[in-house]
């Protein structure tokens, strides 16, 4: 009888955990403007503690139909002024599309880390993992969308 209690337990936990999912809960454009969702509920969300994924994607410059997407998962959150969120990801690898043979390569030596906010700011900086110099900064406008772990 422990047993089939320690199964149905156990299955009862993979079950909750296969039906967790991701929610889109606002989605910002370039210029900062609300596209779908409701700031407040993010706001709300950050406060909470809930956990948040960004997504953002790009084009290519020669044929708008490639494209790729980026999620990351908020490893740093900020509300500014009550109304505006910014998520910062953890440092990645740089990598680099080549949209014509469909494959992405990375970069050796070179990290990529990523700011953006609802308010359609965003900053990526690069760095040498080598030397430990930063290589730059690239501010733009980037519309992004926001998920919460439901």
């Amino acid at each position: 009888m422990r047993q089939l209690a320690y199964l149905i337990c156990l299955i009862t936990s993979f079950v909750s955990l296969a039906q967790v999912d991701w929610k889109l809960i606002y989605h910002n454009n370039e210029e900062g403007q609300g596209v779908e969702g409701d700031i407040s509920i993010l706001i709300q969300a950050v406060r909470d503690g809930k956990e948040i994924r960004l997504a953002w994607w790009a084009q290519s410059p020669t044929d708008p139909k490639r494209k790729v997407e980026h999620l990351a998962d908020a490893a740093f959150l900020t509300i500014m002024s009550d109304s505006i969120v910014f998520g910062q990801i953890k440092p990645i690898y740089g990598q680099t599309p080549d949209f014509d043979a469909f494959t992405i390569t990375l970069k050796e030596n070179l990290e990529w880390v990523l700011i953006g906010g609802t308010n359609g700011k965003s900053d990526a900086m690069t760095r040498n993992t080598v030397t430990g110099e930063i290589l730059g900064h690239n501010d733009r406008s980037r519309s992004l969308k926001w998920y919460v772990r439901q």
